[in-house]
């Protein structure tokens, strides 16, 4: 999750080795990654400290949010804005997600998200799980939640829910899953070589530093390349 924003953007730890925090800070400090471990609280959270052109906004993810969505918005940030919609929340409509009753609320298909904009900007995202089959009448458990402050750019925004409507599979080892969310989730068993999920590290890496053509190497030169 952090690899690719060290290795490939040489954003730099701030954070005491082996403590349970992890901050990292991009080059010119106006950005930054923390991960902070809280029952009460939102774990992860995206920074910006705001400029001369641009306010200060805020990303924030619950515990047991996918990597890959957190992963969405840093490779956004860090690989600048692509052509998008103006309106993050197009993305959904585009891939069929309905507004239930409020025009600034919209639901998934199968009723498990609800992402609500603020008429000021902000945005929230709660997922569900529904608690298990045996129950006589199975109640939904919040899965995880996000929060987009104000001034959030849009295409971070947009390339949080385009991961979201992402129907790519995900790997997962499904006995490190909380249990109640595998009934929530459609799965698809099958035996994965430890060296492909050592190399889907190093992918994650490269991905972001050649997203766009011409990309120039960071500082210090290339990266060192993996061997078998």
């Amino acid at each position: 999750m952090t690899a690719p924003l060290q290795k490939a953007f040489r954003w730099q730890p701030a954070h005491i080795p082996l403590s349970l925090a992890v901050r990292l800070t991009r080059r010119d400090r106006q950005a930054e990654l923390l991960l902070s471990p809280d029952p009460d609280d939102h774990w992860w959270t995206l920074h910006h400290t705001g400029s001369s052109t641009e306010k200060a906004w805020t990303m924030r993810f619950g515990a047991r949010t996918p990597a890959e969505i957190v992963a969405a918005a840093t490779d956004a940030l860090t690989t600048g804005p692509a052509e998008s919609m103006a309106d993050p929340m197009q993305v959904l409509e585009h891939a069929g997600w309905k507004h239930p009753v409020r025009d600034h609320q919209i639901s998934s298909p199968d009723g498990f998200v609800a992402v609500s904009q603020h008429p000021v900007g902000a945005m929230n995202i709660e997922v569900t799980a529904h608690d298990g089959p045996w129950a006589s009448e199975p109640t939904a458990c919040t899965a995880w939640r996000a929060y987009f402050s104000d001034h959030t750019p849009p295409h971070l925004a947009a390339a949080v829910l385009a991961g979201m409507v992402s129907t790519e599979p995900l790997l997962r080892d499904e006995k490190a899953m909380v249990p109640f969310l595998r009934y929530s989730v459609r799965i698809a068993r099958e035996r994965v070589p430890a060296h492909q999920a050592e190399y889907a590290l190093w992918d994650r890496v490269d991905r972001p530093a050649t997203h766009r053509t011409g990309t120039p190497q960071p500082p210090g030169g290339a990266l060192p390349r993996r061997t078998r």
